[in-house]
């Protein structure tokens, strides 16, 4: 019997080493979901690795620290000696949310939805700040004779 993979799924046994939060993990063929929730249910840190099986890289939030973004360095080891070291997440540049977040969304359909909204929410979040750290100034330069009036007069406080 094949089991269906192209959908995460909660994987039930799952190593708990902090007694102050729950660790849970969602898989499949693309991905592995981390998630740890405090003792009152909210998430305080999710790792998505993703492409696990053939270029796996991980976004990575914590409540802490924030978002980064890691890939695998597979520590091939010296040419010619014949010994390879342990794979190992480093610091990795760009997320590849063109393919990450739509395939999140099919895959994510059947999990629970609290999960899955929480999990986009934050992607997306994401992808908002790196795209204003892009742009970088908040408004567009204007000559003198180029800026707007102010519409309305603020009114006088009582």
């Amino acid at each position: 019997m094949q089991t269906d993979r192209s959908s995460l799924r909660e994987v039930l046994v799952v190593e708990q080493n902090n007694p102050t939060l729950k660790r849970r993990w969602f898989e499949s063929d693309y991905f592995d979901l981390f998630i740890w929730q405090d003792a009152g249910g909210a998430f305080v840190r999710f790792q998505l690795c993703y492409d696990v099986e053939l270029n796996e890289r991980a976004l990575v939030w914590s409540d802490a620290e924030g978002f980064y973004h890691d890939g695998v360095d597979h520590g091939e080891g010296e040419p010619g000696d014949g010994r390879a070291k342990t794979p190992i997440l480093v610091r990795d540049g760009k997320f590849d949310s063109g393919t990450v977040v739509p395939r999140f969304e099919r895959e994510a359909a059947e999990m629970p939805a609290d999960v899955r909204d929480f999990v986009l929410a934050k992607m997306r979040a994401h992808l908002i700040e790196l795209h204003r750290q892009k742009m970088g100034r908040k408004r567009v330069r204007r000559e003198r004779w180029q800026q707007r009036r102010p519409r309305f007069k603020a009114s006088p406080r009582n």
